[in-house]
């Protein structure tokens, strides 16, 4: 009944949306005609859109037009609630076309409000009913709206003036009016921003929250004001979003507009004018004082409805207005105190002048708080308690269920009273599917202040509003503080709430709730929220000395690490504690006892420890020798031993009066040539290829106190001398018109590894290491051949790859110390900027960003902008092998990047860094530092310096993953390693000028093979077996009836496993092993074959072998199964004496004809391109064998394709050379036969093909037809469209034009088969 009563004595005059009213005007004859309007004045008495008086009146009209036009005539003043209420009384309805129309009407209004939001998305509504327009002060604002609008480069409006002088209302009417009137900005849409008085923490929390709501991903790196406003602004001109309006409301911090500058376009709203900030801002100064019209106005839309009492000329009114300052808040708070006679406006005149001042805010004098006294006096004292206590709350939108909370009382009860207090202009409550209130800043401010201030301070009485707000909450749900349904209020707020209230025990709760902080992560969708709620409290507890608050730093530190991970929605923190939480003893037990208390609910895991092998392995070098004779003689370069006898040059005496440069033959230690230098000091060296020509660049001083100059002067000049020593010319470079570069002053030169059609090519590299050249040396001239790159930032390296046909350059997106760290640490972004340029073509092939700095986390590397902890980037080697892959190495940490996709361009997520980075082992990357990394130009070892421990490894590479191992030992500072080209010799100098050479291919050898860390499960947490130390060999995946499938090679104290996990839907899959009699290399398992292969390759008197065994019935769980009763040996093949090396690469299961097929690459000793193709077809019924021996030797070849029955393959067959082959696999019986073949040459040559391959094999119609599509000078000009269409028919010529778009690709091969085809690259990507 109370409820009943408030609501038809509460009616505010606040009036219908513009566009409700528009679809009521356009469907208004029909509202008219087709309801009965006397049958639903009951209805609409109940649902509050009509008052008694207004329902009585309505029904003694007797024409039904005249009750029609009154009642939409009240509705129209009603709010938009109460014509969505409207509607659902014509839903209702016993007749059919009043349903109908019920419906159109909430349809079509719905229609344009989902317009409307998505173009004004969070903007405040503004209601005509609530608030007039203020047409000056409006105009101005929407004049220089439509300016910007117009502008190219944008425009920054700040519009400033007192607080409750009006400037919110008045720029949201004019962003509506200019978007949705006149149409501007209607490309793009605008943002609205709640800044307000807050700290760079919560600023940085609002614009990652912004940044969330564009689109923008990878936010989770971003931990600085600085890297938001770049991340944000690289997102809107990337997207060309830059025209989108943004408009900041009451921005108070000046510091904070330089973290807004993303936006071009902006609409501002200040208390401040910001004079001197720098920024060019339109300013507009607020109409802060209303005329007596436009008050009036206020309040005659603020008060009750059946008030008649008049407003206009009288002297009592206007005195009010004049004592409230004509501040539109404070008038629109006299409107809502409902004043009836002139007793009622003397009465405030009194209490206005008699009434000390006692609240006032520092920017006016006006006495603004005594009106809200005097509304809040008109409440009943239960009520006006109520109403205090919305002084806890946060100058934010608060949620009924937040506020029912508080009160204790019903949502319903609690919206009728917040509708009362709306009534009064106190609030402003909003009603609808999420019903909210927002309290204007002033407001709060008031209600924070204490009731009796001789009894108590503001502080006092701010800790005991906060204190009953957590008292509630922790009665409410008996302290599980993860049982309250979200509000969108408890969770983002609960812990500031703690803090304020100096409840230590409450907050050291919550940080130890992680079903708590579960919620809160995925409610916010951010991990920056809950990292700055537990700083705080950690802030806050040690300044009330709390001996632990250290330990949530460590909390702070893994959600920081991991957040990607931690905002997936499956995700469970629990889990995940007990993850990667193991070594830290709170996190461990917390997570622990709650994973005990739910695991009924769900099943949990935690790893227990880590084992690793402990057995050193060293290798002494197969050869010694010394280059120079001081310590200063630390520059050293090699020709390539392909082009004749591996040459060395060096220096001699470097930096004293006989220095020397000395080019010495590796083999023989004669020396070739040797020239005294210009200058005493020489920096620098480089050599050709052939060894016949050499660079140096020198010292230009002649100051015998060089050393210092030399390691400490930044002041050298970098000028290079080129000398033919066969022919004992300098040689010049030469500008492009012919004359002579008399400055040579680069930073770096390198020469091409390779010669190209007997051109020697180097690369130069600027002083300021921002521009590169390539040339060529034509007899005694070095000529520019029109090949450059330009880029912002210093390139921190420049390397030849793949065989000197490409160049590979890295650099950082800032400004670097030596050692990596920015040397600005509030304005970078951690990202390194990877290039890989083709020589011939002269186009960026390939173009990807990697992180800058990382940190380890468990066992997992992450991007991380910690200067503390994280380790920045040193060194890129770059491996384009069949599976490309980059060895970055992170000065002390490092591994392998898989650059699987070929397409992706930013490596620098951190959820693609932990599936694509494979860390070296833990026992390097433990505590070491990597001074030098290499690659052999086969690609199949690396080499890593750790400097600190003076140790170098060795690994090899297969399939772009670490195998096995070596290690060197050595006792002095090592410089760098270099792999002889051509070979597998290891060169390692130190800085005792030895030259130590290491055979890794020698047969006494032992490569350690690499161990993964075993994962130990708690028995009282996870049902599942203990993982013992063991190393896993090969894995394989196949699903049988629907079930994935894994099997591992293991090796467990000497003793050979095959693993097999089948996982079905339990958090650890079922496991068993059999146990296999010796070692095998590689394993394979094929969908719905119940037999694994495995492959041994062994080496015997100089012979390679291969053994291909099949294990039948592996997923039968008995282990004490007998491997010789179920194991067969399928194939041994003995390789010819002069091959060295085979390797498994491809394999297939033919379920028709049930064939095995295995591919295999053969490499031959003492030829320049050794690699041969070996396709081995197995009967798996009769066991028959056929081998297919191809008969091109080739340097490299990558699968484009391969299915059951055909293989289509790319082979580089010699410099610049490639063929295309398509093979018809074969069986037992029948050979594998090259079906089709195409050699051609990669200069200036982009060929397309066409494959068809029979869907039915015992048809004939195999088709193979290409084209070349042509290239001119650098610059690509592609076959038209009209004559690819001519030659390969409408459909294909369509496809191979629109993928011609994407760039310079050297091959596109489609491959079709009936309806399906696939369009590749020549990396089969």
């Amino acid at each position: 009944s109370k409820i009943g009563v408030l609501i038809t004595t509460l009616h505010v005059n606040m009036g219908l949306s513009k566009y409700i009213l528009n679809v009521i005007e356009q469907n208004y004859a029909t509202i008219n005609n087709d309801i009965a309007f006397k049958g639903i004045l009951v209805e609409s008495i109940v649902k509050g859109i009509l008052s008694d008086n207004e329902a009585i009146e309505l029904g003694e009209s007797t024409n039904k037009e005249i009750m029609g036009v009154k009642f939409l005539k009240i509705l129209k003043s009603r709010s938009d609630n109460d014509f969505f209420q409207f509607c659902k009384i014509l839903k209702n309805s016993d007749v059919a076309n009043v349903r109908n129309l019920g419906q159109k009407l909430e349809d079509d209004v719905n229609k344009i409000s989902q317009t409307e939001e998505n173009l004004l998305q969070d903007l405040p509504e503004t209601s005509d009913s609530t608030y007039i327009l203020r047409k000056q002060f409006n105009d101005t604002i929407c004049y220089q709206l439509k300016q910007i609008n117009q502008s190219r480069t944008g425009g920054k409006i700040l519009v400033h003036g007192m607080p409750g002088s009006g400037k919110t209302v008045a720029v949201c009417q004019s962003i509506r009016q200019t978007m949705m009137q006149e149409n501007y900005f209607q490309s793009y849409g605008c943002y609205w921003i709640k800044i307000g008085n807050i700290s760079d923490e919560e600023l940085l929390s609002i614009l990652r929250g912004l940044a969330i709501n564009l689109g923008i991903e990878n936010t989770e790196v971003i931990h600085s004001l600085v890297e938001i406003n770049a991340k944000i602004n690289r997102y809107l001109q990337d997207k060309h979003l830059i025209k989108k309006l943004f408009i900041f409301d009451d921005v108070r911090n000046q510091d904070h507009l330089k973290y807004i500058t993303f936006a071009k376009k902006s609409i501002i709203t200040s208390r401040s004018n910001f004079v001197g900030n720098g920024l060019n801002f339109i300013r507009i100064p607020a109409v802060e004082r209303l005329t007596e019209d436009e008050a009036i106005q206020i309040i005659q839309k603020r008060r009750h409805k059946d008030i008649n009492y008049n407003l206009q000329g009288n002297k009592l009114v206007l005195d009010v207005i004049e004592r409230c300052g004509r501040l539109p808040l404070a008038i629109a708070i006299i409107g809502g105190l409902n004043l009836k006679s002139d007793e009622d406006w003397k009465h405030v005149i009194e209490v206005i002048i008699t009434e000390e001042a006692k609240f006032k805010t520092c920017e006016y004098q006006d006495n603004l708080f005594e009106t809200f006294k005097l509304s809040i006096k008109q409440l009943s004292q239960e009520h006006r308690e109520l109403f205090h206590l919305l002084g806890v709350f946060k100058a934010v939108k608060i949620s009924l269920k937040s506020i029912a909370l508080l009160w204790q009382v019903h949502e319903l009860d609690a919206k009728v009273i917040l509708e009362e207090f709306g009534s009064k202009s106190l609030l402003t409550f909003t009603d609808g599917n999420s019903p909210s209130c927002v309290l204007h800043d002033l407001m709060i401010e008031y209600l924070r202040k204490p009731l009796d201030p001789q009894q108590s301070s503001q502080q006092q009485y701010s800790i005991v509003l906060n204190k009953k707000l957590i008292d509630i909450y922790s009665n409410q749900y008996h302290g599980n503080w993860s049982t309250n349904p979200h509000d969108d209020y408890y969770y983002q707020y609960l812990m500031s709430h703690a803090i304020q209230a100096t409840d230590i025990y409450t907050i050291q709760d919550i940080l130890s709730d992680f079903k708590w902080m579960n919620v809160k992560l995925h409610l916010d969708n951010t991990i920056y929220d809950l990292c700055v709620d537990i700083e705080k409290a950690m802030d806050h507890l040690k300044d009330n000395e709390i001996e632990n608050w250290q330990q949530y730093q460590k909390l702070v530190h893994i959600f920081k690490r991991h957040e990607s991970n931690l905002l997936m929605k499956s995700v469970d923190l629990v889990q995940v504690l007990l993850t990667i939480g193991h070594d830290i003893d709170w996190i461990r037990e917390r997570a622990l006892e709650l994973a005990k208390k739910m695991k009924s609910v769900n099943k949990y895991w935690k790893i227990k420890g880590t084992n690793y092998d402990k057995v050193e392995i060293t290798v002494e070098p197969s050869k010694r020798k010394r280059i120079g004779k001081t310590v200063s003689d630390c520059n050293i370069a090699f020709s390539n031993p392909r082009y004749g006898n591996l040459r060395i040059l060096g220096t001699e005496n470097n930096g004293k009066d006989n220095c020397r440069i000395m080019i010495t033959d590796y083999e023989t230690s004669k020396i070739v040539h040797q020239i005294t230098p210009p200058k005493l000091s020489v920096r620098n060296v480089s050599i050709s290829p052939d060894g016949r020509i050499i660079a140096y660049m020198c010292d230009c001083t002649d100051d015998n106190s060089w050393l210092s100059k030399w390691y400490w002067s930044n002041n050298y000049t970098h000028n290079w001398n080129i000398y033919d020593i066969h022919n004992n010319k300098e040689l010049h470079f030469m500008l492009d018109n012919h004359q002579k570069l008399h400055n040579q002053e680069f930073d770096e030169i390198k020469f091409c590894p390779v010669i190209h059609d007997d051109d020697i090519i180097l690369i130069t590299v600027s002083k300021n290491r921002k521009e590169l050249k390539v040339w060529e040396i034509d007899g005694n001239k070095i000529l520019h051949i029109n090949n450059q790159i330009s880029i912002d930032y210093n390139a921190v390296s420049i390397e030849w790859i793949h065989y000197g046909s490409k160049i590979l350059l890295w650099w950082r997106k800032y400004d670097a110390w030596d050692n990596g760290y920015p040397q600005n640490r509030n304005n970078w972004i951690n990202e390194c900027q990877l290039q890989i340029w083709n020589l011939q073509s002269w186009q960026c092939q390939q173009s990807l960003q990697v992180p800058a700095i990382i940190v380890k986390e468990g066992k997992q590397y992450l991007p991380s902008t910690d200067k503390n902890d994280g380790v920045a980037l040193a060194s890129i080697n770059y491996c384009s092998s069949n599976n490309p892959f980059l060895v970055l190495n992170y000065n002390n940490k490092g591994g392998l990047l898989k650059l699987e996709n070929y397409e992706l361009k930013f490596w620098n997520d951190e959820q693609v860094l932990k599936k694509s980075f494979y860390p070296f082992p833990e026992y390097i990357n433990k505590e070491s530092i990597y001074h030098h990394i290499a690659v052999s130009d086969d690609q199949h070892y690396i080499s890593i310096i750790v400097e600190n421990i003076r140790e170098v490894y060795v690994f090899k590479v297969e399939n772009a993953q670490l195998q096995s191992y070596i290690k060197f030992k050595f006792s002095n500072i090592c410089g760098e390693s270099v792999f002889i080209p051509g070979n597998n010799r290891l060169l390692l100098y130190d800085c005792t000028n030895s030259l130590y050479e290491y055979d890794i291919i020698g047969k006494n050898l032992q490569w350690k093979i690499l161990k993964d860390d075993g994962n130990d499960y708690d028995d009282e947490v996870c049902q599942g077996t203990l993982w013992q130390d063991k190393s896993i060999i090969d894995i394989s995946y196949a699903y049988m009836s629907n079930n994935l499938i894994g099997v591992h090679l293991i090796k467990k104290c000497e003793i050979y496993e095959l693993e097999v996990y089948k996982f079905q839907q339990q958090s650890c899959p079922i496991q068993f092993h059999h146990t296999l009699d010796q070692l095998y290399d590689k394993c394979f398992i094929y969908d719905d074959l119940s037999s694994v292969i495995m492959i041994r390759s062994y080496q015997d008197d100089d012979e390679q072998h291969i053994i291909i065994t099949q294990l039948e019935n592996y997923l039968d769980q008995n282990d004490d199964i007998q491997q010789e009763d179920s194991a067969f040996v399928l194939c041994h093949y003995n390789a010819p004496q002069h091959i060295w090396r085979i390797e498994v690469k491809e394999s297939r299961y033919r379920n028709v004809d049930d064939t095995l097929i295995i591919i295999m690459e053969e490499y031959t000793k003492d030829i320049k391109y050794n690699l041969q193709l070996i396709i081995v077809t197995i009967s798996l019924s009769n066991r028959q064998t056929t081998i297919y021996q191809d008969d091109i030797y080739c340097k490299d070849w990558c699968c484009i394709y391969m299915d059951e029955h055909y293989l289509i393959a790319v082979f580089e067959t010699d410099f610049l050379e490639r063929s295309v082959k398509c093979y018809q696999l074969g069986d037992s019986t029948t050979q594998t036969q090259t079906i089709a073949m195409e050699k051609y040459l990669l200069p200036r040559r982009r060929r397309a093909y066409k494959i068809t391959l029979p869907i039915n094999q015992s048809r004939n119609d195999f088709q193979f037809k290409f084209v070349l599509l042509k290239k001119i000078a650098t610059d690509y000009a592609f076959i038209s469209k009209e004559k690819l269409i001519e030659y390969w028919g409408q459909k294909d010529g369509s496809l191979f034009d629109k993928i011609g778009e994407f760039g310079p690709l050297s091959e596109l091969f489609m491959i079709e088969k009936g309806e399906n085809f696939v369009i590749l690259n020549e990396d089969a990507e």
